[in-house]
């Protein structure tokens, strides 16, 4: 089986930084997860080269930051309502460094299956060209100088590696994905394909034996994860969780909706029921996480459902912007009858209602490896939630 999937299946699939982006910070969207347990089934290579590493560690960075003072923010907008926190001093909150932040993010690339390779060196005579010439994915003006290294690292990486390269590209940016010539001059052919439709398309390259075989397997899982319901709900339902989504809406996404009010934030959780399992995927590594030795990894996501008490606070001035201040008629106004302005002020008033809301929640759990590679499924076990 595995003769005829190499017929048909990439030898290395590589990935650019606007994907990376697009998998989130912790790399839990569903395709990447799909991505991961295709290519650990079948060994194929999953890639990502030094600079788009580098590249996404910057957006990280950018993402660490912008939470760390989304905390700072929501701290001292607690502490001016009079609620009591803990005390945290903002030296505290320390930011990992760039090299430190690398380490850390290449390690578990690497512990769930993504190989970091070299990035490519040219001379710089060979860039000017192409940027002068606007070789893709050179544009107007010299831009694509990051993505012409990170393609030739790939190139270089397929050449290296295999003896008729067949590769596919992952990426988002149409420069990037004009730049086929890049590899066909080196006879490595390569498809390139976005995040959206990358399993759809690894899923149409295998014959349809084997296609019709993962789609049983998937079933086959499925099933025998679903009779195991009642004791993954009861999981999450006696498990302590860690509920960190206080802010229903922020003020900022209302303002945008030009609703002028100072947002809704939870005060307390009346009750909490998980409902549902409403996906389940198999083989994929846990990014961050360890997968118990001789277990194949199962990622189960459950719905939860939560009554809330949500505060609403009150309305700025802004939001009587546009209202009538006042209704005159001109031809009666004789200059000493004034007609006065109806009074905005600010509403202090906090408001209170009960809310459902939805959260999704992910329980891993583990089966014997070894019978899973012969088909069978056996030895169901909840290892802890994600």
């Amino acid at each position: 089986m595995i003769e005829d999937v190499w017929k048909h299946l990439p030898y290395a699939i590589y990935l650019d930084t606007n994907v990376l982006r697009e998998a989130g910070s912790r790399l839990e969207r569903a395709w990447i997860n799909e991505l991961l347990s295709i290519t650990t089934k079948y060994g194929i290579n999953l890639c990502i080269s030094e600079l788009v590493l580098a590249e996404w560690c910057e957006y990280l960075g950018g993402v660490l930051k912008s939470n760390r003072d989304k905390l700072l923010t929501s701290l001292d907008l607690l502490k001016h309502y009079g609620i009591s926190i803990p005390t945290i001093q903002t030296h505290e909150i320390k930011l990992p460094e760039k090299e430190k932040l690398a380490a850390m993010v290449k390690e578990k690339l690497t512990a769930i299956g993504i190989t970091v390779i070299p990035n490519w060196t040219a001379p710089l005579e060979q860039l000017l060209d192409e940027a002068v010439t606007k070789r893709a994915p050179f544009e107007a003006g010299g831009k694509g100088l990051c993505d012409a290294v990170i393609l030739e690292s790939y190139v270089q990486h397929a050449k290296d590696n295999f003896k008729e390269p067949r590769v596919l590209m992952v990426s988002r940016d149409a420069a990037v994905n004009r730049s086929s010539g890049r590899f066909e001059d080196h006879g490595v052919i390569v498809d390139f394909v976005n995040e959206e439709n990358i399993v759809e398309r690894l899923t149409s390259l295998l014959d349809d034996e084997v296609a019709a075989l993962i789609e049983r397997e998937k079933v086959q899982l499925r099933e025998y994860v679903m009779t195991y319901e009642a004791e993954i709900l009861e999981f999450v339902r006696t498990s302590p969780l860690e509920l960190t989504d206080w802010m229903i809406d922020s003020p900022f996404n209302r303002v945008m909706r030009g609703e002028f009010s100072f947002g809704e934030t939870v005060e307390s959780v009346l009750a909490i029921r998980p409902t549902k399992i409403t996906d389940i995927i198999g083989g994929a590594p846990t990014y961050g996480g360890e997968t118990p030795k001789g277990r194949y990894p199962v990622r189960i996501s459950v719905e939860l459902e939560l009554d809330v008490v949500v505060s609403t606070y009150g309305r700025s001035p802004l939001s009587d912007f546009g209202k009538p201040m006042a209704i005159v008629q001109p031809d009666t106004l004789d200059g000493s009858s004034p007609v006065p302005f109806k009074k905005a002020g600010f509403d202090w008033k906090r408001t209170e209602s009960i809310r459902t809301i939805r959260r999704p929640l992910t329980v891993l759990a583990t089966l014997d490896a070894e019978k899973e590679r012969g088909g069978i499924l056996d030895d169901f076990k909840i290892e802890r939630m994600i």
